[in-house]
Order: structure tokens, then C-alpha cells, then sequence
């Protein structure tokens, strides 16, 4: 696997916009929008996306494996 294959930091901050959040520029500041957004009405879709994402583990970036592993605890 190439390193470009991984879903960095860059790309997992797109996601999130991509699925209707406004993230911070930062991945580091991303611990309490998540937590606030799987504590909320729509909590259970985004731990299912979050899932999703830990499945592919593989292909996540260190540092946005430990947020999501992080987020789902």
C-alpha cells in the first residue's frame, strides 16, 4: 500500500464536511465535535460512520485511527 492510499488528516476533516459538519481546521480539535455529535439526536448514524471507518483501520492514518478509536470509547 502507498502512503498516499491512507486517509489522512486532510481527508477525514473532508469527510466530516462532506457529511454536514463544519470541522475544525485541525484534526486535534476535532475530539469535542465528535463527541458532541455522537452524544446527540443523530448519535447512532455517526457511530455507524465512525464504525465504518474503524473497519478500515488499515488504511487510517494513525492519528485519525486514535480519534476514531478515541470517539467510539
Amino acid at each position: 500500500m502507498m502512503i498516499s492510499d491512507l486517509i489522512d488528516q486532510q481527508d477525514f476533516l473532508s469527510r466530516l464536511q462532506a457529511w454536514g459538519l463544519t470541522p475544525p481546521v485541525r484534526l486535534a480539535d476535532c475530539s469535542a465535535l465528535l463527541a458532541d455529535t455522537l452524544s446527540g439526536p443523530e448519535g447512532a448514524l455517526w457511530r455507524e460512520r465512525l464504525e465504518v471507518l474503524l473497519a478500515q483501520r488499515a488504511l487510517l492514518h494513525p492519528d485519525v485511527l486514535a480519534l476514531v478509536e478515541k470517539s467510539l470509547r
